[in-house]
């Protein structure tokens, strides 16, 4: 069986306000835990008539979020009334937080008896937010490396589910213009782990391997007009003695 997403990443923690303390919240392979509480007790108090802690509030709000999230309608509506600060998860937590939704309303998405929904349109949204800046600053590397004195443009586009992940565009002393067709997928496995670009090269997605992390990556490579054009080549992942992830190309 091939891992979850969630278990790629490291766990958080964030303290909460509760009961007059501060209480440990944590995220870690995909559940949310609350760390100073015993849930039976607590279930049991409540029968009684006690007050529901704040930290298992969270946990509630956690699972209705993703209640309120099938529906584009409602999941807008209840964000526009208590904005993102209330609805989603506070602190360390908002990134696994905001990761789940898109995976939620990826399988909304899959579900409709059409493609076109609500879900596409946040879905694209908030992949743009997360795509688009690493990818502009990857073209912009290019560019300059490729000598263009032309402000790069890019466009983040969602890919169909089932789509692979690919990116047209052209550096010339015109200007640099790239737009990358990416799905969820790409957030849930190379965005979250920190992976977008590594050095010259923007990742596109991560590929099991026995020696290293495997990866499809972007390069853009000169042509005899003058200009550059997208390439999309296997490479390798590997952290230095520092930590620091480097990419190396396999030569074809």
């Amino acid at each position: 069986m091939g891992r979850r997403w969630c278990d790629r990443l490291d766990p958080v923690t964030e303290l909460v306000e509760c009961s007059g303390e501060r209480h440990r919240v944590s995220w870690r392979r995909g559940s949310l835990v609350v760390e100073d509480h015993d849930i039976e007790a607590e279930r049991a108090m409540k029968a009684l008539g006690a007050e529901t802690p704040a930290c298992l509030l969270l946990v509630k709000q956690w699972r209705e979020l993703h209640s309120w999230a099938t529906s584009p309608e409602l999941y807008t509506q209840v964000l526009d009334r208590l904005g993102p600060g209330r609805i989603l998860a506070p602190g360390a937590l908002r990134g696994p937080s905001e990761l789940s939704l898109l995976l939620t309303w990826e399988r909304a998405w899959r579900m409709s008896a059409y493609y076109g929904t609500g879900h596409e349109r946040l879905l694209a949204r908030q992949l743009g937010d997360r795509a688009g800046p690493p990818l502009g600053a990857h073209v912009d590397h290019w560019r300059r490396r490729l000598g263009c004195d032309r402000t790069p443009s890019v466009e983040v586009k969602l890919a169909r589910p089932g789509q692979a992940p690919r990116v047209v565009g052209n550096i010339d002393r015109f200007g640099a213009r790239a737009a990358a067709t990416l799905g969820v997928r790409w957030a849930l496995g190379v965005w979250a782990r920190g992976l977008a670009v590594v050095d010259d090269g923007f990742v596109l997605e991560l590929l099991p391997s026995s020696q290293a992390l495997g990866a499809r990556a972007l390069r853009w490579e000169a042509q005899a007009d003058g200009g550059a054009r997208p390439v999309v080549a296997p490479a390798r992942l590997g952290r230095d003695r520092q930590g620091t992830w480097r990419l190396t190309w396999i030569a074809p």
